[in-house]
């Protein structure tokens, strides 16, 4: 069975280029899966776990996302993501180590203060990657 392109970008890297069965993500109003030949769209991503199945593997790899869009063509989807990670790679303690430290320092801040910090996008990634090893 012939499959079609997926790739997943993110500012950094890009984690993902291949040839799949099936890619699932998470969108603003709930899960959202595509096969060859879907409709084409655009859309926002919610923070989550997509799933990508790659042609002829048994197995299907989770990752974990923050943010971004989602681009549909009938031939290929493409995962603009502001954070993403293979699930394989999250280290679980080191996550909650971080998140440990985030809660801490916001602890100390004011809603005001909070705000101004890029630590309540922090914490919410950390929870996305607790979230999605978890699962995996």
């Amino acid at each position: 069975m012939a499959g079609f392109m997926c790739d997943i970008v993110t500012p950094v890297a890009k984690l993902v280029s291949d040839e799949v069965e099936l890619v699932v993500v998470p969108g603003v109003e709930g899960e959202m899966g595509f096969l060859k030949g879907h409709a084409p769209l655009v859309s926002v991503l919610a923070d989550g776990e997509a799933r990508v199945k790659a042609v002829g593997a048994s197995e299907t790899v989770h990752y974990a996302l923050q943010g971004g869009y989602v681009e549909v063509t009938d031939d290929k989807v493409i995962i603009l993501a502001d954070r993403a990670l293979p699930a394989a790679d999250i280290d679980v303690e080191q996550v909650r180590e971080q998140l440990a430290g985030i809660e801490e320092q916001l602890s100390g801040l004011s809603e005001e203060e909070a705000r101004k910090t890029t630590l309540a996008a922090d914490k919410a990634w950390c929870d996305v990657q607790l979230r999605v090893a978890k699962a995996a």
